[in-house]
């Protein structure tokens, strides 16, 4: 398992490179704008780069909750504000990130925190840190399972000294990372 993080506030413009793109990818970047094409670039070169292809050559499938996929190379991609995280593994795998920053947790947490975690979080006080490693963990798991976040208590863990543990007998390995300063990350994969 390997994964590459990006500041996309720091690469220049001609870093997207639209003949790379398939003809669904150009269209979509005229709704979701120019940061959609850079991602869409540098995820094509890179699984060219891992996999021996031309970046054109690269043809992705879809999940049922609309995840990228490339049957050489399994994937997980997570952006949030200027940070952009891509994973690999060679079976499969979810990866996201986020930016920390003040916001409410009463409604969020209990969402997709097991009851074991929902109380240690309130005991604690809701400290902001454990709460975006969790919804990163959270986030990672389900992304792996091809799952969404409205399933996210099918995969119960708990948070204790700076990792998480998951609940579950068959449970992914899954490991917590800080891609930027004030951004939180996890990774869930298969560690065989």
């Amino acid at each position: 398992m390997d994964y590459l993080v990006y500041n996309l506030a720091t690469l220049p413009p001609e870093t997207v490179d639209m003949n790379l793109l398939s003809p669904q990818e150009q269209e979509q970047t005229a709704v979701r704008g120019w940061r959609f094409a850079l991602i869409r670039t540098l995820l094509r070169r890179e699984l060219a780069r891992r996999c021996s292809l031309a970046p054109q050559e690269i043809q992705f499938t879809y999940g049922p909750q609309g995840k990228p996929e490339f049957t050489p190379q399994p994937f997980n991609i997570s952006h949030s504000g200027d940070c952009l995280c891509m994973a690999f593994h060679h079976r499969t795998i979810g990866v996201d990130v986020e930016r920390i920053r003040p916001r409410d947790f009463s409604r969020l947490a209990p969402r997709f925190m097991c009851p074991e975690q929902l109380q240690a979080f309130l005991d604690r006080h809701c400290p902001q840190e454990e709460f975006y490693a969790c919804w990163c963990a959270a986030e990672a798991l389900v992304k792996r399972a091809g799952d969404s976040m409205w399933h996210a208590l099918h995969y119960p863990f708990i948070y204790e000294h700076g990792r998480i543990i998951c609940l579950t007998e068959a449970a992914p390995s899954l490991q917590l990372f800080t891609p930027m300063p004030g951004y939180c990350g996890a990774v869930a994969y298969t560690s065989e």
